[in-house]
């Protein structure tokens, strides 16, 4: 479930690796391309565009629960989510170890 608009970081409660809660930030070039999705001001908001982001997004966290399950580490910077071709890059990632949270940077 979406907790915020899409320029948030996005997170949903199924999002969970080793007790760590996973979260994904859109780099501003995919921003601009999904912003191309709507027909609407409020792009950021809009349901259709959300619907789509979170479905990419929550491929890309199975891809990214299944790189953990495979290889006992997390992809790192530079990798790509989902697909080799069309998926999403990680631009960046960090740490917050009060709040036990990873959150990845996507770009296209």
């Amino acid at each position: 479930m979406l907790t915020k608009s899409i320029v948030e970081a996005i997170e949903d409660q199924d999002w969970v690796i080793k007790e760590w809660k996973v979260k994904f930030l859109l780099s501003e070039r995919y921003l601009h391309q999904v912003k191309k999705l709507s027909r609407v001001d409020n792009w950021y908001e809009d349901p259709i565009v959300t619907s789509t982001v979170m479905d990419r997004l929550s491929i890309c966290f199975t891809s990214l629960q299944a790189y953990y399950t495979t290889f006992g580490t997390l992809p790192q910077i530079g990798d790509r989510l989902f697909n080799e071709d069309s998926g999403l890059i990680i631009q960046s990632r960090s740490i917050d170890g009060d709040l036990k949270a990873l959150t990845f940077t996507l770009s296209t």
